[in-house]
């Protein structure tokens, strides 16, 4: 039983916390990182992350809701700090007679997500900054002095826009999620931005009043349908999500949340898929030490 819960806001992070006997429990929520997206929400299998609507900004622009999280119900599993794109939560624990704190989400429960981006600073030009000046979550710094592009990789969302922009083809960048995004103007209120507004990665553009998401860079985090007003206007299915290998019920669950039943299926055929291939080779090699 916990002894003590809590929750605070300080140095521009959320954290939440309980005290059981000898071990801190921790949840921090960085809320510089967080783009109030819809993946924690999502794959949290208690259900206690909500989102709070925020009022516009002062030029009339939409602004993405603050996560909010029940510190009464969190069990720190922390399915949320592996699935979160912008890397913006992290959930740690630690005994009470202990300075550092470990990790808490396990590895063998839960896979990581596939980060993959590369840089070859060998065919970078001392002068460009395109990669830089066009990756919106600022994740990429070039120094033009040497020539050489630095890559804060665990902040990487995998919109590959770097990847599109830079022409000397130095960058490659793999999405860890896969999906599609259709926005039905249609159902678009006239003037209405506020998708475009709080895209983190720039993947929404309005031209002549149609609104167009780019499928090349969307990350379908769904921070745009938590803010747009009619429903139904913007439709967002993730197909697949790209981790380490792990053979878990509870991240088999949480996949199921943030893509589909169908999304499930297709990684557990994948998997067994895997297991068959590695069962062959393993008794192709045993056959042939005999």
């Amino acid at each position: 039983m916990a002894l003590k819960f809590y929750k605070a806001e300080k140095d521009g992070k959320l954290e939440i916390g309980q005290v059981i006997y000898t071990k801190h429990f921790k949840l921090a929520l960085d809320r510089g990182l967080c783009k109030g997206c819809q993946i924690c929400k999502l794959a949290c299998p208690k259900q206690i992350i909500d989102r709070v609507p925020q009022a516009d900004d002062a030029d009339g622009k939409a602004v993405a809701p603050l996560v909010d999280i029940d510190e009464n119900k969190c069990d720190f599993c922390g399915i949320c700090a592996l699935a979160c794109p912008f890397s913006a939560i992290a959930v740690t624990a630690r005994a009470l007679n202990e300075a550092e704190a470990d990790n808490r989400v396990s590895a063998d429960i839960y896979p990581t997500l596939t980060r993959d981006i590369k840089v070859d600073n060998s065919k970078c030009k001392p002068d460009c900054t395109q990669c830089e000046d066009i990756c919106a979550l600022k994740v990429l710094s070039v120094d033009t002095a040497k020539g050489e592009v630095a890559v804060k990789a665990d902040l990487c969302a995998g919109c590959t826009a770097c990847w599109m922009e830079c022409p000397e083809e130095a960058i490659t960048v793999a999405k860890f999620i896969e999906g599609e995004i259709n926005i039905d103007t249609e159902k678009c209120p006239e003037g209405c931005t506020r998708c475009k507004d709080v895209c983190p990665v720039n993947a929404i553009d309005i031209e002549d009043g149609q609104v167009f998401a780019n499928d090349y860079t969307c990350i379908y985090c769904g921070a745009c349908l938590e803010v747009c007003p009619e429903q139904g206007a913007i439709e967002i299915q993730r197909t697949a999500i790209r981790h380490s290998p792990v053979d878990s019920g509870t991240w088999h669950k949480c996949l199921e949340r943030l893509t589909s039943a169908e999304g499930l299926q297709r990684e557990l055929a994948a998997e067994n898929a895997a297991k068959a291939q590695a069962a062959a080779q393993q008794a192709a090699l045993k056959k042939g030490e005999e």
